[in-house]
């Protein structure tokens, strides 16, 4: 039976053969055309994917877009518009940035109330502001929230009070496991606080009792996540204008508190290579 369908299997064998040659040579094929039309062969896959690197090498640097720039001036940029009404787009040089604006004011939220939160002075601060007509790091709510928890919760809370007065947050015990919290950092006050309070406990949860420090970091970036504008809010001019004036003069502006990229750098070079125009 073999040898009488032999034929047939070498034709069904010659086919494949030509079939498996097919992708080859359609390929030469274009890579030839493509090298008469452009003058260079076409970019593999890999150059896109190292260009892709590249556009967010500045991730690495610890640098300020303000290192050539004095003291008080501000860096030169074109302001493109928004896209998504999520990311901003500036032209600076030759250089294209894309703006995450959540992670943007975050980040720029993260370090003032870090820096505030490390002020020797700011609780005396927070004290002598309540009445006054100065610039507050803290504000009174008009009607304070009565907090109920679970034990463990209200252990929390108990454990890290002074990290929550530091902060801004003015609280105090109210009857078992009940919290009065009439105070909260100024950048919060829109928000909902009995909400806000209870994410920065689950946040200090998350930690161990012993890491101090990685405590107070997630406990800021919780409360800079909360009060960060939000992405699809729709920001003007000014507004854009007014954070990238915070943003840009940050040692290291370029990735939020949890870790996530604020800015994603594209050179003329690498968008035109896209092109195929280099």
């Amino acid at each position: 039976m073999a040898t009488v369908f032999s034929p047939f299997f070498s034709e069904i064998k010659e086919k494949m053969d030509k079939l498996n040659d097919a992708p080859k040579n359609v390929t030469e094929d274009f890579n030839e055309m493509y090298t008469k039309l452009f003058g260079r062969p076409p970019i593999k896959d890999e150059d896109l994917q190292k260009e892709d690197n590249n556009a967010i090498d500045l991730l690495k640097d610890n640098i300020s877009m303000f290192e050539n720039v004095g003291k008080d001036e501000k860096p030169q940029y074109r302001f493109v518009g928004i896209m998504f009404k999520t990311y901003i787009i500036l032209e600076m040089k030759n250089e294209m940035y894309m703006i995450d604006q959540h992670a943007a004011h975050e980040k720029v939220l993260f370090e003032q109330t870090m820096k505030a939160y490390h002020s020797k002075e700011f609780t005396s601060q927070i004290k002598k502001n309540y009445y006054s007509d100065e610039v507050k790091e803290s504000q009174l709510m008009l009607l304070p929230d009565v907090i109920t928890l679970t034990h463990k919760e209200m252990d929390i809370a108990k454990e890290n009070m002074d990290i929550f007065k530091k902060a801004g947050f003015m609280l105090e015990e109210f009857g078992e496991n009940t919290i009065k919290l009439t105070g909260v950092p100024t950048v919060c006050i829109d928000l909902d606080t009995k909400s806000l309070f209870l994410d920065t406990l689950d946040a200090i949860n998350t930690v161990a009792r012993t890491a101090k420090q990685e405590k107070e970091e997630r406990f800021i970036a919780t409360v800079a996540c909360k009060a960060a504008v939000k992405a699809g809010m729709d920001l003007s001019e000014e507004e854009v204008n007014k954070l990238m004036d915070q943003l840009l003069r940050l040692p290291n502006p370029f990735t939020c508190p949890h870790g996530r990229p604020t800015t994603i750098k594209m050179t003329r070079y690498d968008i035109e290579r896209k092109f195929s125009r280099k």
